[in-house]
């Protein structure tokens, strides 16, 4: 019992808290196999722009050291709003809510992950500019949708994690989004409005892998 603990807090230095236990719950249950469900859930990347220019004039130690304070913050913004932290990709990071447990009023949750980034990156930016000169900033992409979420992979290696075109298109607003900006899928905005300001984009996007262009919308505020 005390070596599955000690296990299980290791584990959940590297996954998700919520990830480690939904893991636990079915390997639990007698004969069940991991597998994926078909969820909707609210999908956000995030990439520190600027960050790759930055940690050219920059010694190693200094580069993880600032990249570990960037992801701490987007880490502590994610769980502070009831995110699942998917993955780190280098210096960005994807998460999701609305698994692996059903949440209430989820895509606002993100909405909200998402401000307290741009925030709190405002104020580490300060920072970065009195010490090295130069400054980094997010982008930020979020979509709602259906997706795949759960056990993907090899018997041997798995991932729990969410896939789909939700989650691809998420990933693509991201890429696209300037610095210090918020893009939101057209599906976000209609479960939301009312109840954040928005400012469309004065041209449809073209996001890779879509046929069609995409009217796309910069988060500004919460209204509530």
């Amino acid at each position: 019992v005390l070596e599955k603990r000690r296990v299980t807090k290791t584990f959940k230095r590297y996954v998700d808290e919520k990830i480690v236990d939904e893991l636990l719950s079915v390997e639990e249950e007698e004969g069940a196999e991991p597998r994926g469900k078909e969820v909707e859930i609210a999908v956000l990347f995030v990439d520190v722009r600027g960050f790759t220019t930055m940690s050219e004039m920059l010694t190693p130690s200094q580069v993880v050291q600032i990249l570990n304070r960037y992801l701490t913050l987007i880490e502590h913004c994610i769980h502070e709003n009831h995110g699942t932290l998917d993955k780190f990709i280098g210096d960005a990071a994807m998460a999701f809510w609305g698994a692996p447990q059903p949440q209430e009023d989820f895509i606002m949750n993100a909405c909200k992950a998402a401000l307290a980034m741009r925030e709190g990156s405002d104020k580490l930016s300060e920072e970065l500019m009195e010490k090295f000169g130069r400054t980094v900033s997010f982008g930020i992409g979020i979509n709602v949708g259906e997706a795949v979420v759960g056990n993907i992979g090899s018997p041997d290696r798995m991932d729990y994690t969410a896939i789909g075109d939700t989650v691809n298109t998420a990933a693509r607003l991201e890429a696209n989004a300037p610095k210090r900006t918020i893009y939101l899928s057209e599906a976000v905005v209609k479960r939301l409005e009312g109840r954040i300001r928005v400012t469309p984009l004065d041209h449809l996007l073209h996001l890779k892998g879509k046929a069609q262009d995409q009217q796309i919308y910069i988060l500004e505020e919460i209204l509530e």
